[in-house]
This record gives structure tokens, C-alpha cells and sequence, in this order.
């Protein structure tokens, strides 16, 4: 009996080590529904990094583009408020056609040159204004590309996340159809019930759902992608290139305590409104003064010429633009706020993005130095042949498999949100063109 047995467990191991080789060679319709991601044609993709993204994307993705239209608007602002005033020019023909003893007498011929002259200089005040705002535009810019970036790396780090799934899933899943044609064969040969092989047939239904939606969940991510790089045309490949391995922070050469929070685009945009603000005010009071217009008249009537220089200026004796000051100075105070508010902000997002960073990075040093991928990966090893041998039932073999799944499952996840803590920090602290990874 026991040679006889021996024999069957030889037997029925000769037969998963054939069908395990087979598996490789043959084509699952169910695995391959997506061909031409992961088939034939990978090869003739085009393999992105995330530089290569982030360089890609932001000389094509058209909202990029748009917003960088802002800094050459504001430039036109600047060139507008440092122009000077323009001259008038006044001509005059009256009594045309009137005759010496007309009452009005000869027609009368005026030409008047007017020229405005600032006295309290509010025209370089005015370029000084405007030049803070375009700063200020150019500040707000390197915010909404410090937000840009994050969002890309984001999807590209989700990206590699849904990719890992989708590998160890694939992987799984075709070893489960191997173990489920052993587990016929050994139900066909009256070892083991077919009930066992119907609860495993389930277990494999329920793991293929997963790996299918993992894929639907990267073609989604990948649409993404493209809406961020600028390609929306489905028909050009897009393929990322990278791996999700965990490299600690002093790996990368970043140090959580180093970073200066004024250095901050929306915080830096809000300083320089500040500033701005307080150059309004100055600018409205020398709008007090108004400008002074000098004029030159040529008079011709008949025989006589006349030429006569004149002076022109409003009198402030009610509107000296004490609403505009008075609203100034209030928006200078609001801004001032907003300064202190931001900074506040800013700070509590730094701390927080730090300690969620430590603690991803806490626990996945912990499982670097335990070994937890290749310590589950050998007890579900030694389960798939336990259960090969006979040597422990399907309940015990399908607890095996379901705990190494959710290993693998938490770790990938881990290291997804520790990449996702790790960029949310770089973007905390301005520094998304610091250390690629």
C-alpha cells in the first residue's frame, strides 16, 4: 500500500509538472483580453519613464500651454502701464467762406498741440504695480505646474501599482488553472471529492474578476496619462516604463527636515500680491495730483497770425481718489491674511505629509528587513506542494493561497501610497524638480 501510494503521488506530480508546462505555451482567452497591451505588440510600444513624461508633457499638453499664455498677457501689462501720455493734436477751420465785411470776419484757422505732463509720477508707480503682478503671474504658473507634475507622477505611481497587480494576478491566476485541471485529475481518479475541484473553480472565478478589473482600472489610469502628456489619439501606443521597488528616502538623497516654506509658488504669489497691494496705495495717492497739460496754439485770421502757450490742470478739490485709497489700503490688509493664512496652511500640510511618509516608509523598512515578499512566497510554495503531495487539504491550501494574494496585495499597496506620500511631500515643500525617481 504504501509503495502503491508513492507511486500516485509521483504520478499526479509528473502530471501538474506537464501541465505547468503546457500553461506556459498555451494562450488563455480570459487572461489575453486585452491583446496588444501585454501580447505580441509590446514590443513596438513607446516605454515612457517619468521624466520622459513630465518633459513630454509639458511642452504638448495644451492646458500646460494655456496656462503658460498668462505670463505673456501679463508681460502686455507691463509694457501697457509704462507708456507715457499720448499727445493731442486739435485743428480748427471756423467761418469758411465769410467775406471782410462779414460780421464774424475772415475765416479763422486754429491748429492746438496739447501735451500731458506727470508731476507725482504715478506713471512709473504704475509700471512698478504692474510689474508685481506679472512676478505674481509668473509665481502662480510654477504653482499650477508644481500641481501639474503631481498629478501626473501620481497616475504614473498608480501606473506601476495596477501593473504589479496585473503581473502577480496573471501569474496566480494561471497557476490556479493548473492546480484546478490537477485537482480534475485527481477527482477523475476518485482521490478527493469533486466538490473540492467545484470550491476551487469558484476561488478561480472570483480571483479572474480581480485581475479583470485591475485591468480596466489601468486602462483608465492610462487615459489619464494621456489627457496629461498631450496624446489623446487611443490608436499611438503608451506604454510606462518602471518597476514599483521601495528605495527609502535617505536612497534618494531627501531629508524631511531640510525646506523652506517661502519658497512655495502659491505662497511666493501671495507675497508678491502683498507687495503689490502695498504699491496700490502709493500709486492711488499720487493720482491726487493730477497731470498737467501744456498747449501750444497757432491762430490764422486774414493777415494776422497769432501763436499763445496755455496750461491746463483739474483742481482735486473734491475727488482726490479717497475711495480708491481707502480700498486699497483694505485689499492690502485682505492679502496680508491671506499671507499669514497660506503660511498656516502650508505648514500643516508639511507636517502632515511628513508623518505619513514616515510611517509608510517605518513599516515598509520593516518588511525589507523580515523579508515578508520572500518569506510568503515560500510558505505558498510549500502549500501548492503540500497540496500537490496530498499532504494537506483544499480548505488548508485555499487559506494559503488567499493569505499570500493579500500579502502580496498590501504590499504593493504600501509602496504605492509610500511613492504617492513621497511626491504629495516634494509638492508640499516645492521641490517636484528636485530627485526623479
Amino acid at each position: 500500500m504504501i509503495k502503491k501510494s508513492v507511486l500516485l503521488t509521483t504520478a499526479i506530480f509528473t502530471a501538474f509538472s506537464l501541465l505547468l508546462g503546457q500553461s506556459k505555451n498555451k494562450i488563455d482567452p480570459g487572461i489575453n483580453m486585452f491583446a496588444g497591451e501585454d501580447g505580441v505588440q509590446e514590443d513596438r510600444m513607446l516605454q515612457w519613464n517619468i521624466e520622459d513624461l513630465e518633459t513630454f508633457a509639458v511642452s504638448t499638453n495644451p492646458l500646460y500651454l494655456t496656462e503658460k499664455q498668462n505670463i505673456g498677457m501679463a508681460r502686455g501689462d507691463v509694457i501697457t502701464a509704462s507708456l507715457y501720455y499720448n499727445p493731442i493734436l486739435n485743428t480748427q477751420q471756423q467761418f469758411i467762406g465769410a467775406s471782410r465785411n462779414a460780421g464774424t470776419g475772415l475765416p479763422e484757422t486754429s491748429i492746438i498741440y496739447n501735451q500731458p505732463f506727470d508731476l507725482s509720477g504715478v506713471i512709473p508707480q504704475r509700471e512698478k504695480v504692474a510689474k508685481q503682478e506679472f512676478l505674481a503671474n509668473i509665481a502662480n504658473f510654477n504653482d499650477f505646474d508644481r500641481l501639474f507634475r503631481l498629478r501626473l507622477r501620481q497616475n504614473f505611481w498608480t501606473y506601476l501599482y495596477v501593473s504589479e497587480q496585473i503581473n502577480y494576478q496573471k501569474d496566480f491566476l494561471e497557476n490556479y488553472q493548473d492546480l484546478l485541471d490537477l485537482t480534475k485529475l485527481r477527482a477523475d481518479k476518485g482521490d478527493i471529492s469533486y466538490l473540492e475541484y467545484d470550491r476551487l473553480l469558484l476561488e478561480r472565478v472570483q480571483i479572474e474578476r480581480e485581475y479583470r478589473n485591475a485591468r480596466i482600472l489601468r486602462a483608465q489610469v492610462v487615459k489619464n496619462l494621456r489627457l496629461l502628456i498631450g496624446i489623446p489619439d487611443s490608436k499611438v501606443p503608451l506604454k510606462v516604463k518602471g518597476k514599483l521597488e521601495f528605495f527609502s528616502t535617505k536612497e534618494f538623497g531627501i531629508s524631511i527636515n531640510e525646506y523652506d516654506i517661502e519658497n512655495r509658488p502659491d505662497l511666493v504669489v501671495l507675497k508678491l500680491r502683498q507687495q503689490k497691494e502695498r504699491m496700490n496705495i502709493e500709486l492711488r495717492r499720487r493720482e491726487i495730483i493730477p497731470p498737467l497739460t501744456l498747449g501750444i496754439e497757432y491762430l490764422n485770421k486774414g493777415p494776422e497770425n497769432v501763436t499763445g502757450i496755455y496750461a491746463a490742470t483739474p483742481l482735486p478739490l473734491f475727488d482726490r481718489k479717497q475711495g480708491e485709497i481707502f480700498k486699497a489700503e483694505e485689499s492690502f490688509k485682505k492679502v496680508s491674511f491671506q499671507v499669514e493664512a497660506k503660511r498656516n496652511e502650508i505648514q500643516g500640510e508639511i507636517a502632515a505629509a511628513i508623518k505619513e511618509l514616515q510611517a509608510r516608509e517605518s513599516q515598509l523598512l520593516e518588511y525589507q528587513r523580515i523579508g515578508l515578499v520572500e518569506k510568503n512566497r515560500e510558505v505558498q510554495e510549500k502549500s501548492r506542494l503540500a497540496y500537490i503531495r496530498g499532504a494537506s487539504n483544499l480548505v488548508t491550501f485555499l487559506e494559503a493561497e488567499r493569505n499570500y494574494l493579500n500579502v502580496l496585495r498590501s504590499y504593493y499597496e504600501i509602496i504605492y501610497l509610500y511613492y504617492n506620500s513621497l511626491e504629495n511631500f516634494k509638492a508640499a515643500v516645492a521641490k517636484m524638480d528636485g530627485t526623479d525617481l
